[in-house]
């Protein structure tokens, strides 16, 4: 028999290289994460400064260290430039890189970008002091801007539903429905109402736009003290309007007339815009950060496992196309996700609009999350079908056999017997689809990138990537990654113990 120094000495000899690049490439770059998420690390700023002033250099580092090996060794690392009075610092790698950072923390010196902040980051991040975009919040979405042109057409359900019951009588409802007339496309702007058409009439006036009696800067003063009065609804802002215009050049009796009726339109248009404006708001709910991650491994491990075991069950028949439809069913995981967004981007910004006349798909809120979700379930379902067919052709076939025998049901064979020996199955997809969801960043970056804040799709992933080189908070963004990773952990682990459990019980 093999003695036992000699089995411990293989079992060591492959056990501590996989320990090692364990600890290189786990546990050190862990632990660095962690103690960068106790600091306001811009990302950019080194620990160690690569130039200081000569001043800052010796009264604030070399005077407050008290060994003169050390000041000795800090002065190898650094040297003077006579030039510009800056000590400078050579390149640094391996030990001496760490003691230098052990000296800079005895003498108190650390730089204005990387600072030991304690438990700040964290605080922020709980407390809500984090941007307002991160948790789910309810807010008012404006629709119309009162210094915005009137809008040409509004649809139907916005006019009737939003804007129509806001008004606070009959007589200012009476007031918007003389601007705007019934239409296909919902209600449209009267063309003598068109902002553009009543400015023209000034600027078309002969003394204005041939003889260059009126300079076109007192055109511009004058429309604008008109829009202001229309939208305070200042009468006597509106006279003084008129009252400069006229007297800034000679116009003839015609033209002023034209310019007054002209001022009297645009004041009415500017208490339409302000009743616009406070009428057109409605109230909506922004899941935020973490509500948008939530919801999308939510409804992605429910709709992608579902979908994944009826395809596999419906494949398990014996179909003389089956292996062509397993490839084809699994043919999206195949394809990187970037071509597979960029694919979805298409149809939904070019091919949907033009097939249902619908303009708005991924630039609407409540349609974007959506059909993130079902882009990654038509990706993801077909893996998780792989697994789960392999569960099935597991099960012996002489039980499923006995069964029929006995006059069980499909029914009555799936609640107890498939199901009951597929919980090994379910365990793995559920823990796939789990972790998978929560660490989602490439689909929805492919798909929607930056403006995913607009339209409430930014996975937590998302947010600490644009944290960390976008916003420059890498300190922030590494408190935001320990959590997730945290996160992940505890509900993977859950998962796991509660379906191990059940895998026993069965």
């Amino acid at each position: 028999m093999e003695s036992r120094f000699r089995r411990q000495l293989f079992f060591w000899i492959f056990v501590l290289p996989a320990l090692a690049a364990y600890a290189l490439f786990f546990l050190y770059p862990f632990a660095q994460g962690i103690r960068i998420s106790f600091t306001n690390w811009d990302g950019l700023t080194p620990r160690a400064p690569i130039s200081l002033p000569r001043a800052e250099f010796e009264s604030r580092i070399l005077q407050r260290l008290a060994r003169p090996a050390d000041r000795a060794f800090l002065l190898e690392v650094y040297h003077l430039d006579e030039d510009d009075g800056l000590f400078k610092r050579y390149e640094l790698s391996g030990a001496r890189r760490y003691r230098v950072y052990a000296l800079l923390r005895a003498a108190g010196w650390q730089p204005e970008n990387y600072r030991w902040v304690g438990l700040a980051n964290y605080l922020a991040i709980f407390s809500g002091r984090v941007e307002e975009r991160f948790y789910p919040r309810r807010l008012q979405v404006r629709h119309f801007n009162p210094d915005s042109s009137l809008p040409g057409a509004i649809l139907a359900r916005d006019f009737e539903r939003v804007i129509l019951p806001a008004l606070p009588g009959e007589e200012e409802r009476a007031f918007l429905r003389s601007f705007y007339e019934p239409s296909p496309e919902g209600y449209t702007l009267k063309p003598e109402y068109d902002e553009f058409a009543l400015e023209d009439r000034v600027w078309l006036l002969p003394e204005v736009e041939r003889e260059g009696a009126v300079a076109s800067t007192k055109v511009d003063r004058f429309l604008e003290g008109v829009k202001n009065s229309g939208l305070s609804q200042d009468r006597g802002a509106l006279e003084r309007a008129v009252g400069d215009f006229l007297a800034s050049g000679p116009i003839s009796a015609a033209g002023a007339a034209q310019a007054r009726q002209a001022a009297e339109e645009m004041f009415g248009l500017g208490r339409l815009k302000s009743l616009l404006a406070s009428a057109w708001v409605q109230q909506s709910f922004d899941l935020g950060v973490v509500g948008f991650t939530l919801f999308f491994t939510f409804f992605n491990v429910l709709c992608s496992n579902l979908l994944a075991f009826f395809i596999a069950m419906a494949l398990d028949a014996r179909l003389k196309s089956r292996n062509a439809l397993r490839s084809v069913f699994f043919l999206p995981n195949v394809l990187s996700m970037v071509v597979v967004a960029l694919v979805w981007s298409f149809v939904f910004y070019h091919l949907l609009p033009a097939l249902t006349g619908i303009d708005k798909w991924m630039g609407d809120p409540a349609k974007a999350p959506w059909l993130i979700v079902m882009v990654q379930v038509w990706r993801e379902s077909g893996y998780l079908m792989v697994i789960y067919l392999a569960g099935l052709q597991t099960i012996p076939a002489d039980v499923l056999e006995a069964a029929m025998i006995d006059g069980t049901g499909f029914w009555g064979r799936l609640r107890r017997i498939t199901l009951p020996l597929l919980v090994p199955a379910f365990t793995v997809c559920l823990f796939l689809s789990l972790s998978n969801s929560l660490k989602c960043f490439d689909l929805v970056y492919a798909m929607v990138g930056p403006s995913g804040y607009a339209v409430g799709t930014v996975p937590l992933v998302m947010d600490i990537f644009f944290d960390a080189f976008a916003k420059r908070l890498a300190g922030l963004a590494t408190a935001k990654a320990i959590l997730l990773f945290l996160a992940i952990v505890l509900i993977t682990g859950v998962q796991l113990s509660v379906m191990k459990r059940r895998e026993v019980q069965q």
